[in-house]
Formats: C-alpha cells, sequence, structure tokens
C-alpha cells in the first residue's frame, strides 16, 4: 500500500469498507455482570464525525499545528476528537485520566493546546483549575456527561458537551477542511505522545503520518499470522494516550479496513480494570489481543482463583492436568529452538477452547504483550492452557515497535525479531556491559520527528547518523532473539563501582516466589544490595489501589494470616521470603550482586499511590522516595 497522510488511509477505508462496523460501545448503565446494549458507527459515520469535529475546530478559530488535548477513558468520541483533530492539521495530545490537574495543565499548556477534550466533568474541572492560565484554550468540551446548570452559568460556552460541539461546525464548507488536509504532508506530526515520566518532566514525542503508517506495514510483512488474518476485531482499553492503544485501535484498523478487510473497534467499559474486561472480551471475541503484563497476571490470578473455587476431581482432573502438560510442552516444541514435535492427548484440544471461550478468547489468532518485562511464569501458566503470549518491544520514540515475536516464530524471555525495514544494533561500552550486551538503538522510518519544543533532549536520544538510542541494554541470541537485560538509568551502581541491572534480579526472585508481586531492588551507592518487596493482595476496585486483604497464592505461605499486617510481622513469612532470596543469592554472579536485606511492604505498588506509571512500569525514584524509611532502616 502507498503510505499517504493518515487522513488519505482513512478515506481509503471508507470507500473500501463504508457500511461496515468501524467502533462500537456499550451504553451506560449496561447490567454489571452481563452484557449491555451497544451503540455502533460504520465507517462513514467515523468519517462524518471527524470531518464535523474538524469543522467545528475550525469554526472556533484553530489555528494549525496547535495542539488538543484529549483526557478521558477510551470511547468513540476519543478516537473521533484524535481523528478530526489530525484532520484539521492539528497536534493530538492524550493525556492519562490518572494525572493530576497539574500534570494536565502541563500538556495542555506545552502544546499549546486550544481545545480540551475529557470523557467526564471531574475531569474537565482539572482544566477549569487552571483557565486562567491556560489562555490559549477556546473550548473545553465533554463526551460522557451533561455540563451541569451552574457550570455552564459560571463558564458559559466556554465548557459545551460533544454533539453541541460537533453542530458548532455545521455552516464551516467541506473546502476549509480539504485545504488543510491537501497542505498535509506523510513526514508532519500528527499526534504527540508524552513519556509516562518515570524520571523527569514528561516529553512530547511527535509522531508523523509515515511513522504510523510505515509501522504498521512493516509489522504485516514482518509476521505471517497477521498476513493470514481474514478479519480484525480488537478491543480497546488500554489508554489511548499511549501509543500501542493508538497503533492497535486507530492505525491498524483503518490500515486493515483499506486494505477490504472487516476490521472493528470494540471499547470497553470505564471500569475496565474493575472486573469488566471479561464481559467485553467475551462479548467482542477479538481476534487480535493486546495487554500489559499487568493484564494478563490478572488474568492468570482471576483462573488460579476459580480453580480453588471449582476444583477439577477425578477423570476430569486427569483430562485438565493432562491438557496442561502437554500444552506447555507443545508451546515449548513450537518456539524458535523447538524440536517441533507437537502432540496432543485425547479432549486436550476441548479443554483449551472451554478456557478460551470463557476468557473470550476463542478467535484470537494472535496475543501479545509489551510496554513492561513480562514473568515466564506467566507466558508458561498461559500456554498451559493453551494461550501463546507473544512478547512485543519498541518505544514511544520508535512508534511503539521495533522488535516482535509471532505464533509462528516466538520464544519466551526474548521480545522478538527485528521487523523489516528498521535497523537495530547492540552497542557495547567497555566496562558498562556484560560481553555481547549493550543499549540497544534503532533506526528508520518509525523513529520520531523529535521532542515538541525540546531540541537538546532530541539530540540526546537520536544520534548524528540517525540511531535512537533506547536506553535499554540487551542482546540477540544466535537465533536473531532479542532479549532486554536493564536499562542505563536503572542501572544501580554498588559502592565498590560494579554496574546492577536490576530487573533481571527482580524477576529471578519472583519466580522463586510466586506469593509476592513486586520486587524493587535498591543499593545504588551503598553497600550491599537490598530489596522492597511486596505481597499478593486483593485490589480495591473502586480506588486502584490494593486492600490489606492477601490473595491467592499469598494464602498459602502460612495458614490463619491473611492480611498483609499479619504477614510482615509473620516469621513464617520472613523464612519463605529468604529461601526465595537464598536461591537467587546462589545463583548470583557476583557477590556484589546478592541480596542482603529485604522489607515486605504494607501495600502493593499501584498507579494511584505513585509508584507505577499509567503503562505499569515501576517510577523507581518515587519508590525511594516514598519508603526512605524502610530503606534507611536496611543501611542503619
Amino acid at each position: 500500500m502507498k503510505v499517504g497522510t493518515l487522513w488519505e488511509l482513512f478515506k481509503t477505508a471508507v470507500a473500501k469498507q463504508g457500511d461496515s462496523v468501524a467502533m462500537r460501545v456499550e451504553k451506560p448503565g449496561a447490567p454489571k455482570d452481563k452484557e449491555g446494549e451497544w451503540v455502533t458507527w460504520t465507517y462513514k459515520e467515523y468519517y462524518r464525525d471527524s470531518l464535523g469535529f474538524a469543522k467545528a475546530m475550525v469554526a472556533n478559530g484553530h489555528e494549525e499545528f496547535k495542539g488538543v488535548a484529549i483526557c478521558g477513558f477510551n470511547h468513540p468520541a476519543w478516537l473521533i476528537a484524535h481523528v478530526g483533530t489530525i484532520l484539521a492539521r492539528g497536534l493530538s495530545a492524550g493525556t492519562y485520566t490518572t494525572n493530576s490537574a497539574e500534570s494536565c495543565f502541563f500538556v495542555a499548556d506545552h502544546c499549546q493546546a486550544q481545545f480540551v477534550v475529557t470523557d467526564t466533568i471531574k475531569n474537565a474541572e482539572k482544566y477549569l483549575s487552571k483557565k486562567t492560565e491556560l489562555t490559549q484554550v477556546k473550548k473545553i468540551v465533554v463526551y460522557l456527561e451533561e455540563i451541569p446548570a451552574d457550570m455552564k452559568t459560571e463558564h458559559g460556552d466556554y465548557i459545551v458537551t460533544f454533539n453541541d460541539f460537533l453542530k458548532e461546525g455545521a455552516e464551516v464548507a467541506d473546502a476549509e477542511i480539504d485545504k488543510r488536509t491537501s497542505a498535509a504532508d506523510v513526514g508532519e506530526a500528527a499526534s504527540l505522545i508524552y513519556t509516562s515520566g518515570t524520571t523527569g518532566t514528561p516529553k512530547a514525542v511527535m509522531i508523523s503520518h509515515d511513522n504510523m503508517q510505515f509501522m504498521v506495514q512493516s509489522m504485516v510483512q514482518s509476521s505471517a499470522a497477521v498476513q493470514s488474518l481474514n478479519c480484525i476485531h480488537v478491543v480497546s482499553f488500554l489508554p489511548l494516550s499511549h501509543i500501542a492503544a493508538q497503533v492497535a485501535d486507530f492505525v491498524c484498523p483503518i490500515y486493515f479496513a483499506a486494505e477490504g478487510m472487516e476490521a472493528t473497534v470494540h471499547f470497553s467499559r470505564p471500569d475496565v480494570l474493575k472486573g469488566s474486561l471479561p464481559i467485553t472480551l467475551r462479548a467482542a471475541r477479538p481476534t487480535v489481543f493486546f495487554a500489559v503484563p499487568r493484564v494478563w497476571e490478572k488474568i492468570v490470578e482471576s483462573m488460579k482463583a476459580k480453580a480453588k473455587e471449582n476444583p477439577n476431581t477425578g477423570l476430569r482432573k486427569k483430562i485438565v492436568d493432562g491438557a496442561r502438560e502437554a500444552g506447555k510442552k507443545n508451546c515449548y516444541a513450537r518456539q524458535v529452538g523447538g524440536d517441533g514435535v507437537v502432540t496432543y492427548p485425547c479432549k486436550s484440544q476441548a479443554v483449551y477452547q472451554a478456557v478460551r471461550e470463557q476468557l473470550g478468547l476463542d478467535r484470537a489468532a494472535i496475543c501479545l504483550t509489551g510496554a513492561a518485562p513480562i514473568s515466564v511464569d506467566t507466558q508458561d501458566f498461559l500456554a498451559s492452557v493453551g494461550i501463546d503470549v507473544c512478547e512485543l518491544y519498541g518505544m514511544s520514540e520508535s512508534t511503539g515497535l521495533t522488535v516482535i515475536s509471532s505464533p509462528e516464530r516466538f520464544k519466551f524471555g526474548a521480545c522478538g525479531y527485528r521487523m523489516k525495514g528498521v535497523e537495530v544494533k547492540i552497542e557495547h561500552v567497555e566496562g558498562r556491559d556484560k560481553p555481547g550486551e549493550g543499549e540497544i538503538c534503532m533506526r528508520g522510518r518509525t523513529i520520531m520527528l523529535g521532542y515538541l519544543h525540546n531540541e537538546e533532549k532530541t539530540r540526546e536520544a537520536i544520534d548524528p547518523e540517525g540511531w535512537l538510542h533506547s536506553g535499554d541494554v540487551g542482546r540477540f541470541d544466535d537465533d536473531g532473539m532479542l532479549y532486554i537485560t536493564g536499562r542505563i538509568k536503572e542501572l544501580i551502581i554498588g559502592a565498590g563501582g560494579e554496574n546492577i541491572a536490576p530487573v533481571p534480579i527482580e524477576n529471578s526472585v519472583k519466580s522463586f516466589l510466586p506469593a509476592i508481586s513486586n520486587a524493587v531492588m535498591i543499593g545504588d551507592k551503598m553497600r550491599f544490595m537490598s530489596m522492597l518487596i511486596t505481597l499478593k493482595a486483593k485490589p480495591n476496585l473502586e480506588t486502584g489501589e490494593f486492600t490489606d486483604e492477601l490473595f491467592n497464592e499469598a494464602l498459602e505461605v502460612e495458614e490463619g494470616t491473611t492480611t498483609v499486617t499479619k504477614a510482615r510481622e509473620s516469621e513464617a513469612w520472613k523464612k519463605y521470603i529468604q529461601a526465595g532470596i537464598d536461591k537467587y543469592n546462589a545463583e548470583a554472579v557476583s557477590q556484589a550482586q546478592k541480596i542482603q536485606k529485604f522489607r515486605i511492604l504494607p501495600t502493593d505498588l499501584s498507579v494511584p499511590g505513585g509508584e507505577l506509571t499509567a503503562t505499569m512500569k515501576i517510577k523507581r525514584t518515587s519508590v525511594v522516595e516514598k519508603y526512605a524509611e524502610e530503606i534507611d532502616a536496611m543501611y542503619a
């Protein structure tokens, strides 16, 4: 397919699949435990409303290349605002709903937003509190709720509903929008992806029309499994402010629709991470499903909990156990380096089908994970029930993907192989990196234009030869599969000067201790390494934080100990964790890398708690600051 602007691609999708369903979302008020009534948009209607949004922007005086800040949960209106902004030659800037008012202000101010789009009044209030400072913002548009009368009285037409905003462009001629789309170039920025800010102020990654389309083209050309799909159905639930969701929920569907294929985005409910995801999955039955590791972990935890509630016995247990054993064995046989010998006991396929139907993944030809490291234990469990989860690697600055795994070519523990049309090299630095390892660098048409208003950081990220320096340390094996072994900025330098990558060590400890949730290695410039440990606990589905109640494997460590509070004082728990650390220490490559002490934290790490980003990456600086007292106690 010829690469043009995203709008040209969108128009081709409308020409090929105009009357087919592009997006669908459940009406508000759906039953909590079952599927509700759906509202749909065809590609023609998607086009109509996106055009309407662009016209409303023009009617309200939008200037080209000025931003539109979108802060809301995934919904067709989010994508309509996003596409409408691109159509008007603006810069769409997604913002996480978990962001504070200060963070929301930073993004809107930084991208010179002239419009703000939110899902709820609560999120709109974050911007209203900064109204006098956001001097360029012309209107706030709310897509899920009506505007309260008192707010309307106070702010007038400064805040409007989504439908009312669309009406404001009715008098704008199509020709006004055509002027902007005709002037647009494939090499200019279309979307701003604000980095999650694990350290410092978020940077605005400028992604072009060409970046996005070439990345999808490369992915298709690099995966036989993707090429064999005959329809695309995806569930939209990961934040659309993240590059992965923008590619999966926006670019991929219109790309495949433009190829003449049925392509539908099914939007999950706003309470998706509070337990409603299985309902959406069963209703949508996606053909491709991408989730961050924490979501896959929750799926596994849920399956284990249900298995305990309804244990299999007798012949059924024998069939299920045999199927699980074969599932894992066959998965490894299919992996790169496996012997390729795949055999299934009687009725195993029926077991896998039943599990996949219950999860809503019975049509999922491709299951993927990325954005953060996934444990091989999680992949192993899912493989045992017939689900191969393939890992991806990339970053916002590389339009989300550089290295991929595919059902026909994958290996657990590895992120995959280099995509076609993209260069990858390992830049080794003597004294910092182990033999064969180094910083992962990328080059090609997927690399960002740069950071908006930040030339200094752009030059730091992209060298004069065009190589994007990821900051991640990795290696390729003899099969061409990439492994991530650490991150330069996260390297811990011990008192003796040894560079230590914490992530592999944390993953190793977690593999020995199934009852713990997170392990955070401490020891930068300290005389020995230590670790902060969190236990598996039930989440508070309303707040996203965690309760004091232990969950799943954590309940098996000591009979009668059912809370984190009691576990922190328990000798049995201390012995359990120490035993796992001892197993890791026996494998440690040097004395400096051994864990000497640990502390159990009072609660698990979470987004609301400030220790995790929206994509579940650990904010190490925040963890160290928040738990300084516990850390100091270990080194006293």
